[in-house]
Formats: structure tokens, C-alpha cells, sequence
């Protein structure tokens, strides 16, 4: 997301971002209540501030707040009293499942850190995080390394990465939350680039994720029957193993001209294969003040082995309906332009802006706008 950077050293950088997404689609095989419904509303405001000591160390960290209201989160909350509000239908039952910060909405609270030390040519991160919602907890950590050789033209990273969290499944059978279950999740990655020459540089990398524990949706259901309520909850394995494989290509058209194209291949245990292609344009302007970008995503995948529009046919001892997993191919395109105000050379702060459009549509009945707007300031 990244367009540009300026050089010049800064003592505190703040960010304030405003993320909102607007999604509607009624292709959500997963929804409780059969309607298939999939609208969301999210508003998401971030805060960002980094703290550069000097040349070599920097602090830096998030603090984020998620509200989101869902039209399938109500319907099933609605019918099952998964939230606390219909004690008719359950209440909270056994494993206690909280109180949202706003009613009606669903809401998650993130906070992330991280040191940034550069030591000759090396540079070490490591960086902790934890988030909180109501059916869903988050604890994580990891630390990524940095060579630069050939004068800085190649740089060699590499990161490993650990996620402690847990989740809190509602079930259908016991009209009650069954506790909090936990998930790990342990990444490594590395990648490469290289400066090819003036106006050419590449980067490659390849990942592996695996996941552990309860992997299912806490209120993902599947339907078993030609009756709206015929339904039971989704049941995954309790292990995944992802594979990811990335390029990317930056060719300079000219002063204020750059070509982007990245390429991602993944591969998992569940039998999903994916392919996603984007291409954009940068174009600088304003005396480099500003960045101006055009972008397109293309996404395909096929579905998991576990997946089915419904159960009719028989309880199995894997089973899933989400439409995530179904097969779909993906179209994305949207705009970002960011620019740095002028303030004069007596200002002791530095303003910049920066905005980005999206619209997202997949062929299996799911569509998207995104926003997202920030205010950053360095001093």
C-alpha cells in the first residue's frame, strides 16, 4: 500500500486512519437463518504512530477499534441468543459469550507493537500484538530479519511468527456457547530483492502457515435438510497447513511513471489452489508531493475438500458452507492517491493525506466497496 517515502528523518510520525467497508450479497451457503444474506457494515478507526530515535531505531505501533454490524450476525443472534439477547433461546449458555461495546454492532479492539533496530547491515523487528472481541481473542508475536548486501541493492528477510488465540463456538445442539477453544497458528517466510538496474527491480518469497485447534467459524452453520432450520454447525479438521509462493515486478516508465505486477500462487491442505494476479500504475505529481495509483486485482480459487451448499444427504464428519471456501473467481479495482501538504520552511510539522477506493465483486454473489482516508503527521 506503500507509494512513496520522503527522506528525511523524523522524530514522531502519526497516522489516523478511517477504514469503512459497505458488502452485500445473499450467496452465503453458511448464513443461519438460510437467507444467505451477507451484508456488513464496517467503520474502523486506527491509530498509528511511529517514534524514530535516530538513524538506527525506531518504536512503533497501532491502536485499532472494529465496528461491525452484520446482517447474518443478527439474524443468528436474533434466533439463538448467541450475544445475550434473547435469554429465550439460550442466553449467553454455558461458555459465556460477553457483551458487545455497542449493542447491535460487533466490535474488536487491537493493539500492535513493535522495535526496529538496525545494526550494521542487518535490521531485527520484532513485534507483539492482541486483539479482543466478542466470540474471538488474539495473542501474537514474531520477529523478522533483514540483510542488505551489494551495497543495499539485494536485501535478504526472513520472519517467523506465532499467533496464541481462541475462539468461542456457539452451538446449535446446546443453544449455548460451548467455551473458548484454542487455535495456534506458527508462520515462517522469506523472500528476496534485488535492484536489476535503474528502472527494474524484482522481489520473490515463499511462506508456510500451520494451523492447529479449533479452525471453524463460531457461528458458521451448513443446512441438513430441506427445512430452513434443518441446519448444524460447520465442522473443519483440526489442522491446516498453507503454502504461498510471491513475485513481484517494478519497472520505471519514466521520471514519474512505474509499473507494478505482482503474482501470488497458494496451496493448502484443504484442497483450495489459488492464483492472484495485479497489475498497477503509480504516477507521481506536484514535485513528488503526490502519488496518484490505479490498481486491478484478479483472485480464483477452488473450493475445499469439505465443502458443500448443503448436507442433505447425511451428516459428515467434516462439513462446511462457507463461502469462502466455496470455488469463485474475484475481480477488484479501485484508486489511491496520497500527498504531502507544503508548509512552508518555518513549520516545525509535516502534513501529508492520503485516500483509497475499492470495488470488490466475486462470482459467487458477493460485492464490496471499501474507503479508506488518512491524516498523518510528522514533528
Amino acid at each position: 500500500m506503500l507509494c512513496f517515502e520522503r527522506a528525511a528523518l523524523s522524530k514522531v510520525n502519526t497516522e489516523f486512519a478511517v477504514n469503512t467497508m459497505f458488502q452485500s450479497g445473499h450467496g452465503g451457503k453458511q448464513v443461519y437463518d438460510g437467507s444467505g444474506d451477507q451484508s456488513i457494515d464496517l467503520y474502523e478507526p486506527v491509530l498509528y504512530i511511529n517514534s524514530q530515535i535516530d538513524h538506527n531505531t525506531s518504536i512503533f505501533g497501532s491502536v485499532v477499534f472494529d465496528a461491525l454490524s452484520s446482517a447474518s450476525a443478527k439474524a443468528f443472534d436474533s434466533g439463538t441468543g448467541a450475544s445475550g439477547g434473547n435469554a429465550a433461546a439460550g442466553g449467553e449458555g454455558e461458555g459465556g459469550g460477553g457483551e458487545s461495546l455497542l449493542p447491535g454492532w460487533q466490535t474488536r479492539i487491537g493493539l500492535d507493537g513493535g522495535y526496529s533496530k538496525k545494526v550494521g547491515t542487518w535490521v531485527f523487528t520484532p513485534t507483539a500484538g492482541y486483539s479482543s472481541e466478542l466470540s474471538y481473542r488474539s495473542l501474537h508475536g514474531g520477529l523478522n530479519v533483514q540483510k542488505f548486501m551489494a551495497e543495499d541493492n539485494f536485501v535478504l528477510s526472513a520472519g517467523v511468527f506465532h499467533f496464541s488465540d481462541s475462539a468461542n463456538q456457539w452451538s446449535l445442539s446446546k443453544a449455548g456457547f460451548l467455551g473458548f477453544k484454542s487455535k495456534a497458528t506458527n508462520s515462517v517466510n522469506i523472500s528476496a530483492s534485488q535492484l536489476l538496474s535503474e528502472k527494474d527491480l524484482i522481489l520473490c518469497g515463499l511462506s508456510y502457515t500451520r494451523q492447529a485447534g479449533f479452525l471453524g467459524g463460531t457461528r458458521n452453520t451448513v443446512s441438513t435438510g430441506t427445512v430452513v432450520t434443518d441446519r448444524a454447525n460447520e465442522v473443519l479438521p483440526q489442522g491446516r497447513d498453507k503454502f504461498t509462493a510471491n513475485a513481484r515486478y517494478v519497472r520505471s516508465l519514466g521520471e514519474r511513471l512505474a509499473l507494478h505486477l505482482d503474482y501470488r500462487y497458494y496451496t493448502d491442505s484443504w484442497a483450495i489452489r489459488a492464483h492472484t494476479w495485479e497489475p498497477s500504475l503509480a504516477v507521481s505529481f506536484s514535485e513528488e508531493k503526490g502519488v496518484f495509483r490505479v490498481l486491478y486485482r484478479r483472485y480464483s480459487q477452488t473450493a475445499a475438500r469439505y465443502y458443500a451448499d448443503s448436507f442433505s444427504s447425511g451428516i459428515k464428519s467434516r462439513m462446511t458452507s462457507d463461502s469462502d471456501l466455496d470455488k469463485f473467481t474475484a475481480n477488484e479495482a479501485g484508486v489511491q492517491v496520497s500527498y504531502a501538504l507544503d508548509q512552508g520552511g518555518n513549520s516545525r510539522h509535516e502534513w501529508s493525506w492520503s485516500g483509497t477506493a475499492l470495488y470488490y465483486k466475486r462470482s459467487n454473489d458477493l460485492q464490496a466497496l471499501v474507503f479508506q482516508a488518512a491524516l498523518n503527521m510528522k514533528f
